[in-house]
């Protein structure tokens, strides 16, 4: 929950950041659009939704997330729950008349995501041209949702439960109930997120040598290179449960502010 609390906070001060800027006067925030979706058993859904930002002089539609960090964002873009969002905004913003006589083919749609955690300043922003493929692999999706509904059926859950728990603060109300996965992991964002923490292990690995290297070299130094200050901060004696961890010297280097 407090994830999903966070992301909505960060996505109010966005828009009201564009608001405010001056750079974009013509941007519509949260707006009410409606899309028709047909399925493929001859059912037509009205879906309503509220893109975050519309900007009609440059006909894009943004959706704003947030993470924690950016690097899978970077990495794999978009998963198929939010192209089908930002498709579907895009689509209704059309129909609803926001962007003109502009072809429905020249509209654009995007995603900016800002770390909830703080550690990364800049923002990642991944933009597409309007793919009808897209709306219609949502229709299929939504019929698929319903058909499993009226015949008492399990629906097929997107995304996969893995990633839902690493990015949604409702995943444990929403599908914590569900059996843990087993077999082949196959979705990309999991993929990605495997091959980074491998990474991450390898770097950390990398980080220990390099700094274990380093160390007889800089025993006793103290100072600044200009870029860093460097000194040996001296950790007191503790006790703690069954044992006493002795005293020593911590090497500290910062940057300089």
């Amino acid at each position: 929950m407090l994830k999903a609390f966070i992301g909505t906070a960060l996505g109010d001060h966005m828009e009201k950041a564009i608001e405010s800027s001056g750079l974009f006067p013509d941007a519509v925030i949260q707006a009410t659009v409606t899309v028709p979706l047909k399925g493929e058993r001859g059912n037509t859904y009205e879906v309503v939704g509220h893109p975050d930002v519309i900007l009609p002089g440059d006909a894009l539609v943004i959706d704003n997330k947030s993470s924690a960090g950016l690097q899978l964002a970077r990495r794999v873009g978009p998963n198929q729950q939010q192209q089908f969002q930002r498709h579907l905004y895009a689509y209704g913003a059309w129909l609803g008349g926001f962007f003109g006589d502009t072809p429905l083919e020249d509209v654009r749609v995007g995603n900016v995501w800002i770390d909830r955690t703080g550690n990364t300043k800049e923002v990642h922003v991944n933009t597409e041209p309007f793919d009808q493929m897209v709306v219609d692999m949502a229709a299929l999706w939504l019929d698929d949702v319903v058909y499993a509904y009226l015949n008492d059926e399990e629906a097929r859950k997107e995304p996969a439960r893995e990633v839902c728990f690493a990015t949604c603060g409702f995943a444990p109300e929403c599908r914590g109930l569900e059996t843990d996965v087993i077999g082949l992991l196959t979705d990309e964002t999991v993929l990605e997120a495997v091959d980074m923490y491998r990474e991450g292990l390898d770097l950390e690995k990398q980080g220990r040598a390099l700094k274990e290297e380093a160390k007889p070299a800089l025993d006793g130094i103290e100072g600044s290179t200009g870029k860093f200050t460097v000194r040996w901060v001296h950790v007191n004696e503790v006790e703690v449960p069954a044992t006493i961890r002795r005293a020593y010297k911590r090497l500290d280097i910062r940057k300089v502010r």
